[in-house]
């Protein structure tokens, strides 16, 4: 019995990670409108892209706290939702693939991962390029791995893998 509740565990986290992973998608590339109608590639990058860490943030992080009304309630989304779009893959790529439990490794992989839809959006003219976004992206794959050092998690995601 053991065995066949260690399958549907691990069929379990493999449907949950296709949800996450489809969600993602929705939420960073379909659920925006492309401006390849509206702007050309010099504009676009002019308009979207951010290398300067903690630009983006400090200024949300402004809006926040002036309680500003234009712009925040975009500011919480932009700044919450960086936070959360990763955190699952911090669960996730452990609860998949063994090698994902060394930090090192799962850094690495969340970072390419990161580096890649911040490149797709850019490419694609959705979203933005944003160093902060990588920030917060990261730091919610973080938080999410750091969680499968509790047990009960660790008992619920690895399944089958320990």
């Amino acid at each position: 019995m053991g065995k066949k509740l260690d399958h549907i565990g691990r069929a379990a986290i493999y449907i949950l990670f296709g949800v996450y992973v489809i969600a993602a998608l929705y939420l960073l590339f379909f659920m925006r409108r492309s401006m390849w109608d509206y702007l050309t590639y010099s504009e676009y990058f002019r308009y979207n892209t951010n290398f300067v860490p903690f630009r983006t943030i400090a200024e949300f992080a402004g809006y926040l706290r002036d309680k500003d009304e234009v712009y925040c309630d975009l500011s919480f989304v932009n700044i919450w939702g960086n936070l959360a779009v990763m955190f699952p893959a911090g669960i996730f790529f452990p609860a998949i693939w063994k090698k994902q439990r060394r930090f090192r490794v799962f850094a690495l992989t969340a970072a390419a991962v990161i580096i890649c839809v911040e490149l797709l959006q850019f490419l694609t003219m959705r979203g933005s390029c944003d160093i902060d976004d990588f920030i917060l992206n990261f730091f919610g794959a973080v938080i999410g791995f750091s969680l499968t050092s509790i047990k009960i998690v660790r008992k619920l995601t690895f399944v089958g893998k320990e």
